[in-house]
């Protein structure tokens, strides 16, 4: 076997495994929001070293969103079908609108305290190095955010 054939094999090879091992690690963001939040819990207690208490505390944030998702999805079905009601007719019931639009934001201000505070708890818990640790997890997630939307 010549040379270039070799290192084509190799090369091929390397990229397949590589996308192999790529497409295994993206899985997460497949499953139920539970196994989400599950995964994300662990990986937030590992990577700041938490104890139980403060574990316990970020568990609760994850519920916390969890009820708030369940929430905002229940209406789901009849909001779609209200919609596509809506823009059947010839003119847009706006007082229809403004109840969808109206649900979602009281639904909000209603849940938004619980989640403030379980935040808080868990924010309160952690120490000064966690709070740095989490501080620049937060800022490098949020400038690769910005980059990839601009």
């Amino acid at each position: 076997m010549k040379f270039t054939k070799r290192t084509i094999l190799l090369l091929s090879g390397g990229t397949l495994l590589a996308v192999g091992i790529a497409a295994c690690n993206h899985g997460i963001h497949f499953g139920t929001p539970e196994e989400r939040g599950d995964w994300m819990v662990e990986k937030v207690t590992k990577e700041l070293e938490l104890n139980t208490t403060q574990q316990t505390n970020l568990s609760e944030v994850k519920d916390e969103f969890l009820e708030l998702r369940k929430t905002m999805r229940s209406g789901r079905e009849q909001h779609r079908a209200d919609i596509l009601v809506m823009l059947q007719q010839p003119t847009l019931d706006r007082n229809k609108a403004n109840e969808i639009v109206s649900y979602h934001v009281d639904t909000i201000n209603t849940r938004s305290p619980a989640i403030i505070d379980a935040i808080g708890n868990f924010y309160d818990s952690l120490d000064n190095e966690q709070r740095a640790e989490l501080r620049e997890l937060m800022e490098h997630k949020m400038e690769h955010h910005r980059h990839r939307w601009n």
